[in-house]
């Protein structure tokens, strides 16, 4: 029996591959034919009296036989079918038709037999579940089964073994045999051999609500069965049904269900309009001391890190990056080349990591890629091996998530370590202008409304300003929200509005479009003086440094609190202190985590610049200030942004 149920799930599986699609089944109303065999198991226990009856006037009494072995009969099943979908996911299944259920049963000697024939005029009622794997043929059923005895006789076959003489009984009834209820339990595939013919194999188990007969003597005989069939339909498709059909084919529509501004903590503002303001600002950019690799590789990450090295023609120069921390921290080991060649005394350390789930913390792997970033740093940068130590190990001194993929992702690095005390090769990087463009609000979020009757492969968000691509944001699935964080001189000078156009595509590679803009309001300098709007300063600095889980500010922070923030607080100044997390881990616990840090770095502002006003605010992963999807991005979002405000007098 096993060995046939295997049998059975091997033969579903390799018709399988060689059927498999990738939409979504459309069900027919469809007729047709079944037929199968039952494994019918007998469950007897009863004891009745045996008599010769070759005399019929004068019949013999030649012994008691008692049947308590369970026994196997093996029969079948044929008849019509008929299948009436309710949607593309129900069915209703009717089937109609002839089942035996006869068999052997042997007493408890084991040399006695009553031979049983049984056959029911069958209505099976069911359900069918199917689309329950995407484009897959698998259904399950649940019934009920109906059985109406139309043949219901048994003969003994008895060895006497007082005269060693077998007899064997007359053919009789069985009587009071029960109309017969069971429970349909089973599972099936639907294998299209053509648009309209389907093949469908289906395993099923049914188990009786009562005994076979009424009888005293035969009322605890069950008979549970296992069905192995198969089905012949054929598709029967009215005007209606190809109005259906029609209905169903491929549809996609892309709309945006709400576009609204938010602050930088997270809270909605009115986004009818974006106001581009012209002020005096300052931002520092910070350096992440990681590069990160691709799994099992030691070769940079190419979404993470640009070797421009060996891609541009002349020197690499810091000041021509575009003020973006992401851009920026796309060129890691180029900056520490770069101010390794101006600081003839500085050295370094790099130490090679691996994530120590998919990759062996006893391969090379490691120091392959601490190999990687010295060898760069040596061939294009002219810097002396001996200023590089290169050391490996498994996971880092202090690891990302082990648990998460995109912590184990961020494990697979190399960290640059300065060797000298006062070294400045990790110092930010700092953009001064007197005409700097920021936007309000500072971050517009789209939440996108997508409806499709097909499975959702990706999407992309592309924003455009004269025809000019600001920022392009894109994923796999259905688009959730999506923060646009507008940038320092991301928007022009004019009042061009702000275009944006999402695309979708399904997995058979239609695709729905939606598009509209966002007007644009530009404030310069000279047209807030002629209106007498007030002027302000605005310094805005990064802390990037917090460790996975940690709001304990490092030693170079607060290096950078005490030379670059401080300095910058005057008397009357607000102080706005905005803490955030990547999104890995609770939407709770990261809130929480981002107000310890805010707190952190008040409590230490305040030792030296008491008189300011202060304004903290916990955001956590509620906004996304860089791409989550990037391990670069990540760390920088492991983040306090510090905001210095200054009315100018």
């Amino acid at each position: 029996m096993k060995r046939f149920i295997i049998y059975f799930v091997s033969f579903i599986m390799l018709l399988n591959l060689a059927y498999t699609q990738e939409s979504k089944k459309d069900i027919p109303l469809s007729l047709g034919f079944y037929g199968g065999l039952n494994f019918n198991f007998h469950t007897p226990n009863f004891t009745y009296g045996v008599y010769d009856l070759q005399d019929p006037l004068s019949p013999m009494f030649v012994g008691n036989m008692r049947h308590i072995s369970n026994n196997t009969g093996l029969g079948g099943n044929f008849g019509l079918i008929a299948n009436i979908p309710l949607d593309n996911m129900f069915v209703l299944s009717g089937r109609f038709g002839y089942n035996t259920m006869g068999g052997d049963l042997k007493d408890s000697v084991g040399t006695n037999t009553t031979s049983t024939n049984l056959n029911y005029l069958e209505v099976t009622p069911a359900l069918q579940i199917h689309n329950l794997l995407e484009g897959q043929g698998l259904y399950l059923l649940a019934g009920l089964e109906i059985g109406i005895p139309l043949t219901k006789t048994y003969q003994f076959d008895y060895f006497s073994t007082l005269n060693n003489v077998p007899y064997s009984g007359a053919q009789a009834d069985i009587p009071d045999v029960s109309t017969r209820f069971a429970l349909a339990i089973g599972a099936g595939w639907v294998f299209e051999l053509s648009d309209d013919i389907f093949l469908s194999p289906e395993i099923s188990y049914r188990l009786p609500f009562g005994k076979v007969s009424k009888s005293e003597f035969f009322d605890t005989w069950e008979i549970p069965q296992l069905r192995a069939s198969v089905s012949l339909t054929f598709g029967i498709r009215s005007d209606d049904t190809e109005d259906v059909i029609t209905a169903n084919k491929p549809e996609i529509n892309v709309g945006m269900k709400d576009v609204t501004g938010l602050n930088m903590e997270g809270a909605r503002i009115s986004s009818e309009k974006i106001v581009v303001e012209e002020t005096q600002y300052t931002e520092l950019f910070p350096v992440i001391p990681y590069v990160f690799f691709d799994e099992n590789s030691d070769s940079p990450n190419k979404n993470t890190q640009e070797l421009a090295a060996t891609r541009q023609s002349g020197s690499f120069n810091v000041e021509s990056i575009e003020p973006d921390a992401i851009k920026i921290n796309s060129y890691t080991l180029d900056i520490i080349g770069t101010r390794m060649q101006g600081d003839k005394n500085s050295a370094i350390k790099i130490i090679g990591t691996v994530d120590a789930k998919s990759e062996n913390p006893k391969s090379d792997l490691a120091k392959k890629r601490a190999e990687f970033a010295k060898n760069y740093l040596v061939v294009n940068y002219g810097i002396e091996p001996n200023r590089i130590n290169t050391e490996s190990t498994g996971l880092p001194s202090k690891p990302s998530s082990i648990r998460d993929p995109e912590g184990i992702e961020e494990n697979r690095r190399v960290e640059i370590v300065p060797i000298n005390a006062n070294s400045s090769l990790l110092k930010p990087i700092i953009i001064e202008s007197d005409k700097q463009r920021l936007a309000t609000p500072p971050i517009i979020q789209f939440t996108p409304n997508v409806t499709t009757n097909e499975e959702i492969d990706s999407w992309e968000l592309e924003l455009q300003q004269s025809g000019n691509t600001i920022k392009r944001y894109s994923g796999y699935g259905s688009p959730d929200k999506i923060q646009w964080t507008i940038s320092p001189n991301e928007l022009a000078s004019n009042e061009i509005p702000a275009d944006y156009n999402l695309t979708v595509w399904t997995k058979s590679g239609n695709k729905g479009n939606y598009s509209s803009s966002i007007p644009i309001e530009f404030l310069s300098i000279s047209k807030k003086k002629s209106q007498e709007s007030p002027d302000k300063s605005i310094s805005k600095y990064s802390l990037v440094l917090f460790d996975f889980n940690s709001p304990e500010i490092s030693e170079m922070d607060k290096k950078i609190l005490f030379d670059n923030v401080i300095p910058s607080i005057k008397y009357n100044s607000t102080v706005q202190i905005y803490g955030y997390t990547d999104r890995i881990g609770s939407e709770d616990y990261n809130k929480k985590l981002a107000s310890q840090r805010a707190n952190s770095v008040k409590d230490l502002l305040m030792t030296r610049a008491k008189d300011a006003k202060y304004e903290v605010f916990g955001v956590g992963e509620g906004v996304q200030i860089f791409d989550n999807n990037l391990t670069s991005g990540r760390q920088l979002s492991r983040t306090v942004q510090v905001y210095v405000i200054t009315p100018k007098k």
